[in-house]
């Protein structure tokens, strides 16, 4: 039951975040709201989804270990620990200064791996 909460709170976290940018830039808008909203959303059926097949492989005789909640539970915290640093940089050009690099380093990464699959 922890690993829920801890996802739910990492999604809080970044729902607040994402206020806190967007009435900082002064850019509240509904649309990017009902679509983040939507995204939030999947990621909890996606916990609550690896949970269900987690639970349940032991009564289709699946008699491997599925560690699966807690490989999609760290997926998604990790994920929304990322957009709520980047929500707070936007923000405060302190955590700007002391983030940004790592944020970059995480985006170009993430950009390297995207080229790889084409």
């Amino acid at each position: 039951m922890a690993v829920y909460i801890v996802v739910l709170g990492f999604i809080l976290a970044d729902i607040i975040t994402g206020f806190l940018k967007a009435g900082y830039l002064g850019d509240i808008n509904s649309t990017a709201l009902r679509k983040g909203l939507f995204h939030k959303a999947s990621e909890i059926c996606a916990t609550i989804g690896a949970g269900l097949l987690e639970y349940g492989a032991q009564y289709v005789d699946i008699n491997i270990p599925l560690p699966v909640v807690n490989i999609v539970a760290t997926y998604i915290c990790v994920m929304e620990f990322v957009s709520v640093l980047e929500n707070l940089c936007y923000v405060n050009p302190q955590l700007n200064k002391l983030f940004k690099p790592y944020l970059e380093k995480l985006k170009n990464g993430d950009e390297k791996n995207d080229n790889k699959g084409n």
